[in-house]
């Protein structure tokens, strides 16, 4: 068996649960990016029971997924489409990103549901302030069906700027009916604001420390080969020497998986750490023990030992892109 990812189902609806509760706001789950990594259909089916608002994904495609699995929870699709007959057959709402896209979407002459993104500092996609005059025009006189509006904030530091100037173009425009949410993982507990749901994706699956959060993924792997050596013995590529008498063990995963190749890891197992040796390959890691280990030792490369926030820190980078990079060919088992 190769390198598998065991996703507690327990702690996901705990991490849903809590904050619901904390918030006191409907829920839109940013399931995007294969669920950040966690499996797209594992985790939809697991939340449905808990009546989610809306799941929100970034392609037309991972909508199609969930909608095959006879999973009908509300879609809010974040980029763009090009199948907008699907959209409306199965009731993808859209995200207006554009005055250019949604004379697009017009011109399909279809009934599909969108929500207005507007741009409040975020400066990537969405609508202007001017342009929102414009765009509820086309719409009233469209097939459209408004059912939401929202931003995206760029950071803490410009939330307050930001979350002013949505709040100011809210007063501007008739929303009483819309859905509205401009708050997500990092803004989810601030209250100056008019949003009626929230957009959880990071603290949905336990990667942020705001309300004691349960990590939801387990990387494991078993070792495919168990190998002694002696000291200064080369492994891997570039010949890397060890520096003493010990024991190799080969695990069956590798930066084709996600991992980055340019940093040496440390595993856990058998309450101890045990670190990388040799350069990473695309389908293998090594790790090096002093001792022989017992026969099926399971390697912990991510859990409850060795955090995806640390990973993050360790690889300059954010808990999204460690989870996001995580190939689809890790099976995923629900526990």
């Amino acid at each position: 068996m190769r390198a598998f990812l065991e996703i507690s189902k327990e702690n996901l609806v705990y991490n849903y649960k809590t904050i619901k509760e904390r918030t006191n706001k409907d829920i839109i789950c940013v399931i995007k990016s294969n669920a950040y990594g966690h499996g797209l259909i594992e985790v939809a089916k697991t939340l449905v029971p808990l009546n989610p608002k809306m799941f929100a994904v970034s392609t037309i495609e991972e909508a199609a997924l969930i909608r095959k699995n006879l999973i009908f929870t509300p879609i809010l699709l974040l980029g763009t489409c090009d199948n907008l007959s699907f959209a409306s057959n199965y009731r993808i709402t859209l995200t207006i990103v554009s005055i250019d896209y949604l004379k697009t979407l017009i011109s399909a002459n279809l009934p599909i549901f969108v929500h207005l993104l507007v741009n409040t500092g975020m400066n990537r996609d969405g609508l202007d302030e001017n342009e929102i005059k414009e765009a509820l025009e086309l719409i009233k006189n469209s097939k459209l069906l408004l059912r939401g509006i929202f931003t995206h904030f760029a950071s803490n530091d410009t939330y307050e700027l930001q979350n002013e100037l949505f709040e100011q173009i809210l007063n501007n425009i008739p929303h009483e009916k819309l859905l509205i949410h401009s708050q997500a993982t990092s803004t989810m507990l601030k209250n100056n604001n008019s949003s009626t749901a929230i957009r959880v994706g990071l603290a949905l699956y336990g990667l942020n420390n705001d309300l004691d959060l349960k990590p939801v993924l387990t990387l494991k792997a078993y070792p495919i080969v168990e190998r002694k050596v002696n000291g200064h013995e080369k492994i891997s590529y570039n010949s890397e020497p060890v520096e003493k008498e010990g024991y190799i063990y080969t695990l069956p995963i590798g930066y084709a998986d996600g991992l980055n190749r340019n940093i040496k890891l440390s595993v856990f197992a058998n309450d101890k750490y045990y670190d990388q040796i040799g350069v990473m390959c695309m389908d293998h890691l090594m790790i090096f023990s002093d001792d022989e280990l017992p026969k099926q030792t399971c390697f912990e490369i991510i859990g409850e030992h060795i955090s995806i926030i640390d990973l993050a820190n360790k690889n300059a980078t954010i808990p999204y892109e460690i989870v996001a990079k995580l190939s689809s060919r890790l099976k995923r088992l629900l526990k």
